[in-house]
């Protein structure tokens, strides 16, 4: 049976009318900081000169129709997606355009619970649809929603202790249900919360390094430090890559992996390191050891996210650089800024002492230490189009005197492209 986005979808592809949007998606985490599921965060890239959409259906109604396409791949078996839906899309029964064994709706804070709405939520609920009560804090009059809510998202940003731990004991005391705490924006408040008996977790505290005192790299993660330095040097050969590989096992079987890799479309098998490497070119094989170097450093369960962010980054950040001018990065520049933007939260190092190993151009070390204003602004586009800021984002690409049509294609080929690229790799 052909679902009411699928159709949507089909009709608007045969008008040859296809509207570019902003989709970003922001992870929700498990107690073991693996990945549960995501928010899908939206906007309509042709509205970006203005401050925010007003019309909250027809914002609702472009990820029930486009977003949600562009994410369902990105989604492993198990993963589930979050939709904010306004009062009169409820009403609508707009949530059954998805699947409600990977679609949760997600009820905004500002829907008021009068009968009409709590009727409609339960017939969702009757339909086998998550619900999840989006920005509680504990107000008053949404008991009835809260009676029906499978899930109840917390926003812990700017709560007191006694606070957090009072509205935890009344959820506790209405019944059973799953607490997810939103903004969280350290390791710190994840442990709380964690210990308070929330089992999800949403923020940006993933994104941050957990700096230990006296923590240091493994042998393993230092000697792929000494392979980022080696690529990273201006002399670089083919050749040299191609000893590179074949001195570490375990490159060399993912190298002809990936070369032979469907994604590629080779005519002929390729069955060795020198004839892969001549075969991707300086560029390519240069950037695809990278990224797997640093899948090989992952030091933490959410380091899998950082690295798709990372390899997203990396993308978007060459592709927007074609476009403008990048202040003295080239593309493969602009890459590298984007690839290692992470690397502090995936090494729990401070950046300082990580560039101390690699032999990086001055002007990209300086941007990852945050010294580079001109660059640091590609740097906070990337940030505020993954986060979902879009006021932000709008205000970035007036600095920089870029199209938002291009920006939104751009920022969805990227992630498509990490995708496909890590799963190759």
């Amino acid at each position: 049976m052909q679902t009411q986005a699928a159709s949507m979808e089909e009709d608007r592809d045969k008008s040859g009318w296809v509207e570019p949007i902003y989709v970003a998606r922001q992870p929700i985490f498990d107690q073991n900081m693996s990945i549960w599921g995501y928010e899908l965060l939206f906007r309509h890239s042709s509205q970006c000169t203005t401050a925010r959409i007003d019309d909250a259906d027809e914002a609702t109604s472009k990820v029930i129709v486009d977003g949600f396409g562009l994410v369902a791949d990105l989604l492993a078996p198990s993963q589930k997606v979050l939709i904010n839906y306004p009062g009169p899309m409820l009403l609508q029964g707009a949530p059954r355009a998805l699947p409600s064994e990977v679609a949760i709706v997600e009820i905004l804070e500002t829907v008021q619970p009068n009968p009409d709405i709590v009727s409609a939520c339960a017939q969702l609920k009757a339909d086998g649809y998550i619900l999840a009560l989006d920005d509680f804090v504990g107000q008053p009059g949404f008991e009835a929603l809260l009676e029906l809510a499978d899930m109840v998202k917390v926003d812990v940003l700017n709560l007191e202790d006694s606070q957090l731990k009072a509205i935890v004991s009344d959820l506790h005391r209405i019944g059973t249900r799953r607490l997810l705490a939103e903004k969280v924006e350290d390791l710190a408040m994840f442990d709380q919360c964690r210990e308070l008996g929330f089992e999800l977790f949403q923020g940006y505290f993933f994104s941050r390094p957990e700096l230990v005192s006296g923590k240091k790299l493994s042998a393993n993660q230092i000697s792929k430090l000494q392979l980022l330095k080696e690529l990273s040097s201006p002399d670089l050969e083919l050749r040299q890559i191609s000893g590179i590989v074949q001195h570490d096992v375990s490159l060399s079987y993912r190298l002809l992996r990936y070369i032979n890799s469907p994604g590629l479309g080779l005519p002929n098998r390729i069955t060795s390191i020198n004839q892969a490497v001549n075969l991707l070119g300086l560029r390519k094989v240069s950037a695809w050891l990278r990224v797997l170097i640093l899948a090989e450093m992952k030091s933490t369960p959410q380091s899998g996210e950082l690295l798709f962010l990372s390899v997203q980054r990396a993308k978007f950040l060459e592709t927007m650089s074609s476009v403008a001018k990048s202040d003295g990065l080239s593309g493969e520049g602009m890459f590298l800024l984007g690839l290692f933007s992470f690397l502090d939260a995936i090494l729990g190092q401070p950046m300082e002492d990580i560039l101390k190993k690699l032999s990086l151009e001055p002007r990209l070390e300086a941007a990852l230490l945050g010294h580079d204003a001109d660059l640091g602004v590609w740097l906070d586009l990337a940030a505020a189009c993954e986060r979902g800021n879009w006021d932000k984002t709008e205000a970035l690409l007036t600095t920089l005197n870029l199209t938002s049509d291009h920006t939104a294609k751009s920022l969805n080929e990227a992630a498509q492209w990490a995708k496909q690229f890590l799963a190759e790799t």
